[in-house]
């Protein structure tokens, strides 16, 4: 799967917001930008709604103000996360792809 693929960035946030939880850290939000997650912001939009309405994660995604949609610092995932990350198929793929491994807990803590 490729670095950019739905699947793969989806088990990057979970993973990561994960561990900020079970270490508790504070989210980086530097590292929940589309910049540094190597897509659009529009896709990255489209990923945050999601796992906002699937109920993937915790508290609203965004607030908004004139100046745009902002990702909220609160962010945290939700126990239905958890569940997906462990029993979800094709994130059970993502995590056996040896190809992506590398690319996929590169710049998750504690990994």
């Amino acid at each position: 799967m490729a670095k950019n693929d739905y699947y793969v960035i989806v088990y990057r946030v979970l993973m990561y917001l994960y561990n900020c939880l079970r270490q508790d850290e504070v989210v980086d939000m530097q590292k929940l930008t589309p910049e540094y997650l190597h897509i659009n912001q529009r896709y990255f939009e489209y990923i945050f709604d999601t796992l906002n309405d699937e109920g993937l994660i915790l508290n609203k995604a965004y607030y908004e103000d004139m100046l745009g949609k902002h990702l909220e610092s609160d962010i945290m995932i939700s126990p239905k996360g958890i569940s997906f990350l462990h029993e979800n198929s094709t994130i059970d793929k993502v995590k056996k792809s040896v190809k992506g491994i590398a690319v996929i807990i590169s710049d998750i803590p504690g990994l």
